[in-house]
Parts: structure tokens; C-alpha cells; sequence
């Protein structure tokens, strides 16, 4: 048997990921998420599914990395993030002082990410996603400058620092531990509750147009198949980017290994017990 922990799983594509791995039969999974109702439906949902298997629900808030610390103690080899929120909004800090969509996006993603690898390393099959921007997003040239966009914070300069800060970790991390196979996906354009955060109008146009986009279930099958198929017998610690249709995007990677080992130093000078 397999353990999940799927945090953001409570709704969108973390719910279809969470889905799609109860259907496979041999996996229980654990949603995390900070709405215990929501939580507990779709616990259901994988119970109907899936009887045999206990799953069931972790409350956690990834605005504050003591929670996320918490969660870290879940037993699984498979991990799964997709926390996130779409706003307009300017740079706001949490208790943490890191941007609130830096710290869903990246900050928590590789924090509970890297607490959980020295005990992850040694199981079976032990595989890490993140689902943000994988090939979509552009560089953030302030990376050293201005690395928490206090100075530069823009919608446009979040979205790529939390792609390009992403991909500079999670390659760390898996060069760090070579038996785990880590993935950062993008999903595409799914009809999901997505922007739910933004103004009124703009999120009346985003469910005009949202009916449009694939399903949260086919968006989890896609994924997962992906992300579960890659490689890890002889693995040497390479870190894959996923597309839309869960199929490896090649030459992807936007940092040098210079730019990647300052992202990482700096990640880790951010987080309370690093």
C-alpha cells in the first residue's frame, strides 16, 4: 500500500489529483487543506472510490510555517502541493513576513517539502509534485536584489519568482535526494474555483470563460499518470518538469546552477530553523 498526502487537496486540482490516486486502489491519502468541511466531503468522495483504504483529513494553514511544520509528521512516500491563491492584491506579508503568494506558491511548498525528505528518502517509490508554472513562467532577474519583492512586487514578478524560485529549490532538493523523484507540473487551463480571491468583476469573466477548461478529474488523471510514471529505478536525483498533459517538458529549466545555489541559500535563510 502507498500513503498520499495531498495538501490544497480540498477543492480544484489538488481534489483531482486526490481523486485520481484514490481511483488507482492502492493508495490512502490524506488531504490537507484549512477547510475541515470541505476537507472531510472529499474524504468521503475517496472513500466511495476507494473503501478499502483509510483516508482521511489534516487541518493546516500554509500562511503560517508552524502549521506546516506540524503537518510534516504524515506518514507517505507520495506528496503532492498545489496551495495557491489568485489576487490582485500587493505585497502583504503573513506572521512569517514572506508575501502571502510567495509563501503558498514556494515558500511552504519547499519548506514542508524538505522537512519531509530525510524520512521520505527511505521508502519505496517516494515521489514530490508541486503544481504551479512548470515551462510557463519567465525569469525573475531580482532574485538577488530584491528576493522577497518588497521593492518590486507586481502580479507579473510574483507569478515568475514563484516559478523560477520553484525550480531552483525542488532541483536542489532533489540533487540533495536522489532517491525521491520530484516533479513541478503546470496544469493548464482548468475549470476549477480558481480566482475565486480576485475582484468581482474579473472573477465574473474568469467564470464566463472557465466552463472552457478541462476538468478537475481529467486535470488529476493527466498528473498523476504523469508524475507517477517517471523514472526512478537508477535515479540520480534529475528533476522533471510536467506539462499540461503530464508529459515531460525538456530544456525547461530557467536558472544556471549559480543562480539556482543563491535561490536555495536564500530560500533556506528565510525559514525559521534553517
Amino acid at each position: 500500500m502507498q500513503k498520499a498526502l495531498v495538501v490544497g487537496g480540498t477543492s480544484g486540482i489538488g481534489k483531482g489529483i486526490a481523486l485520481a490516486l484514490a481511483q488507482r486502489g492502492d493508495v490512502a491519502v490524506c488531504i490537507a487543506g484549512r477547510n475541515q468541511e470541505r476537507g472531510l466531503q472529499v474524504v468521503q468522495e475517496l472513500t466511495a472510490i476507494c473503501p478499502r483504504q483509510e483516508h482521511s483529513f489534516r487541518s493546516v494553514d500554509c500562511f503560517d510555517l508552524e502549521s506546516v511544520k506540524k503537518l510534516a509528521d504524515v506518514d507517505c512516500n507520495l506528496l503532492v502541493m498545489t496551495q495557491g491563491i489568485a489576487t490582485t492584491q500587493g505585497y502583504t506579508p503573513t506572521k512569517n513576513g514572506m508575501d502571502q503568494k510567495l509563501q503558498l506558491h514556494y515558500f511552504s511548498r519547499l519548506y514542508l517539502a524538505k522537512r519531509m525528505a530525510p524520512r521520505m528518502a527511505g521508502k519505496a517509490n517516494a515521489r514530490v509534485l508541486t503544481v504551479l508554472s512548470a515551462g510557463v513562467h519567465g525569469r525573475y532577474a531580482g532574485y538577488e536584489t530584491d528576493f522577497e519583492l518588497k521593492q518590486s512586487y507586481s502580479t507579473v514578478n510574483a507569478a515568475n519568482a514563484s516559478g523560477f524560485y520553484t525550480d531552483a529549490g525542488f532541483e536542489s532538493l532533489a540533487n540533495a535526494y536522489p532517491t525521491i523523484v520530484f516533479a513541478h507540473a503546470a496544469p493548464g487551463f482548468v475549470n476549477s474555483n480558481w480566482g475565486s480571491e480576485l475582484p468581482a468583476v474579473l472573477w465574473g469573466v474568469v467564470r464566463v470563460v472557465q466552463p472552457l477548461g478541462r476538468s478537475i478529474v481529467k486535470c488529476g488523471q493527466l498528473l498523476s499518470a504523469g508524475w507517477l510514471k517517471l523514472p526512478n529505478e537508477g535515479f540520480n536525483g534529475k528533476y522533471y518538469l510536467l506539462d499540461r498533459n503530464g508529459s515531460v517538458i525538456e530544456n525547461g529549466i530557467k536558472h544556471t546552477n549559480e543562480e539556482r545555489d543563491v535561490i536555495y541559500s536564500k530560500t533556506l535563510a528565510m525559514f525559521p530553523d534553517y
